[in-house]
């Protein structure tokens, strides 16, 4: 099977950068004439310019054009991940137990963490994790915010199935991840996560907010994840590309 149709042009488009077919300073063509010149939809064009945006050759700035910022990439540090499984490092070893699993709207205050829309109805599916050699140890508290037809999809494996809740939605539900945002904070531990992790509520922890986006670009899952301090270790390994 051949390269996704986006990344021979953004291959094409970096090999036309670095022969100086557009200048450093200059405008690209616009979205619609490039995606009219490769013959396909603007979203696969816009995955191609992604890829450039990502190599720091091009910016793009709404109302103004895509900008040349460098004729050749970056050379930058770049994580290199096999599977979703290693993103959270256990996802196959420590032992989920769901809690609760529970139908919300979502206010202002989750829409900030999550990204989710104020409003929306959603299923949170609130779980903990634990050490499979020391089954009273809890690594890790966390709630899941599905779509209802999503969550719906995957109610019956999930009690018992060891797999990411990620992987389930993809092979019930039909979804494909494409991307993952994560982003990772200090926090106060919140007081029900502490009282799952046997420490002081707003005693030192890390928080993972993990963001699930399909092909489309569309965000379908939500995970927010809190684990204490000195019961975990989150380890990423950087290569030069």
């Amino acid at each position: 099977m051949g390269e996704p149709r986006y990344a021979v042009i953004a291959s094409d488009l970096m090999s036309r950068l670095a022969d100086g077919q557009w200048a450093v300073g200059s405008l690209l063509p616009t979205e619609p004439e490039l995606a009219a010149s490769y013959k396909v939809s603007r979203e696969t064009l816009r995955r191609a310019l992604r890829q450039l945006e990502a190599g720091g050759l091009i910016s793009r700035h709404p109302g103004t054009g895509t900008r040349v910022e460098r004729a050749l990439p970056v050379a930058a540090f770049t994580t290199h991940l096999g599977s979703l499984q290693e993103l959270t490092q256990y996802g196959t070893s420590a032992v989920r137990s769901i809690l609760s699993v529970d139908h919300v709207v979502v206010d202002e205050a989750l829409a900030a963490v999550t990204g989710l829309a104020p409003e929306a109805r959603s299923v949170r599916i609130t779980s903990v994790r634990r050490d499979p050699d020391h089954a009273d140890q809890v690594v890790s508290w966390a709630r899941v915010y599905l779509e209802p037809s999503d969550a719906h999809a995957i109610a019956g494996p999930l009690e018992d199935s060891p797999r990411l809740i990620s992987d389930l939605v993809e092979t019930h539900a039909g979804r494909a991840v494409d991307r993952v945002v994560q982003r990772v904070r200090a926090v106060g531990v919140p007081a029900e996560a502490a009282a799952r992790l046997g420490v002081a509520t707003g005693s030192p922890g890390l928080e993972f907010v993990r963001r699930y986006y399909d092909a489309r670009g569309r965000l379908f899952e939500v995970s927010v994840s809190v684990h204490a301090q000195g019961t975990f270790v989150y380890e990423t390994t950087l290569q030069r590309s």
